[in-house]
């Protein structure tokens, strides 16, 4: 081999060597430009999740206070419940005692009407005894103006 082949097989060995770098860095540079992608890709997302994760604990805090007032108002409603419970035992009490005054009144109202029946008996008997003393002193009077205009003394 001469010398001019020999540097001619050079020359597309460093070409071929300079073509394979061009493309090995043109890998490299899509392989660069695939993880700076990504990266990015990752910090938006980190970005979206620390914004959620801000949302979520503003609602975590927001939820902390309902509940707080929840259980306020639960202890509220309990201490109605033990008010409302004794205010029904007292009711109780009074349900019982109206059940005895009631019981009490409807005897004296059934006394009262046998009384009411005997004095009506009593009253029909002593209507009936003025009906005859009426008619016996009617008859008498009779008896004694005949007696004294037929018969006088």
């Amino acid at each position: 081999m001469t010398s001019e082949q020999r540097l001619d097989r050079l020359e597309r060995i460093a070409m071929l060597m300079a073509r394979a770098g061009l493309r090995a860095r043109r890998d490299q540079n899509e392989k660069i430009n695939m993880i700076i992608d990504a990266q990015i890709k990752n910090e938006d997302r980190f970005a979206q999740n620390e914004k959620r994760f801000a949302q979520n604990e503003k609602r975590f805090a927001q939820n902390e206070k309902r509940f707080a007032q929840n259980e306020e108002r639960f202890a509220q409603n309990e201490k109605r419940f033990a008010q409302n419970e004794e205010r029904f035992a007292q009711n109780e009490k009074r349900f019982a005692r109206f059940e005895d005054r009631f019981g009490r009144l409807t005897n004296a109202q059934e006394h009262t009407e046998r009384m009411i029946k005997e004095l009506a008996e009593s009253h029909k008997e002593l209507a009936e005894s003025q009906k005859l003393t009426y008619e016996q002193l009617r008859a008498l009077i009779d008896i004694t103006r005949r007696n004294r205009n037929g018969k006088s003394s």
